[in-house]
Formats: C-alpha cells, sequence, structure tokens
C-alpha cells in the first residue's frame, strides 16, 4: 500500500496515473473535495475518497 499523502494548499504534486504535476490550490472541506490546477493551467476537483486512493509525490 502507497504511503497516505495528505493534500497541502499551494503545494505541488505529480499524478502517476496520469503523468501530470499539479498544485493544490484550495480544499473545500464543506465539499470534501481538493481543488487543484495542473501544470498547463486546466483546473479539476478530485473528491477525498479519491485523493486517498491515487498513486502521488510531492513535487517542486
Amino acid at each position: 500500500m502507497a504511503e497516505k499523502i495528505e493534500p497541502e494548499k499551494g503545494k505541488w504534486y505529480y499524478r502517476f496515473d496520469q503523468g501530470k504535476n499539479f498544485k493544490i490550490t484550495d480544499i473545500d472541506e464543506v465539499k470534501c473535495v481538493v481543488k487543484i490546477q495542473y501544470l498547463g493551467g486546466d483546473t479539476s476537483e478530485i473528491d477525498m475518497e479519491t485523493w486517498d486512493k491515487l498513486e502521488l509525490q510531492k513535487s517542486e
């Protein structure tokens, strides 16, 4: 099992399943989602249940 990585606003991560870097722009605790922005500028949301299952690595 992979090490659980807690989301931190303003930090960069590498997502192995997509081969992409992204930054957390916000964590919405009410909706239980992590709002992200990929290196190219696209934005998305990841629900916390999915976040816990992703294979991630902290990035610079």
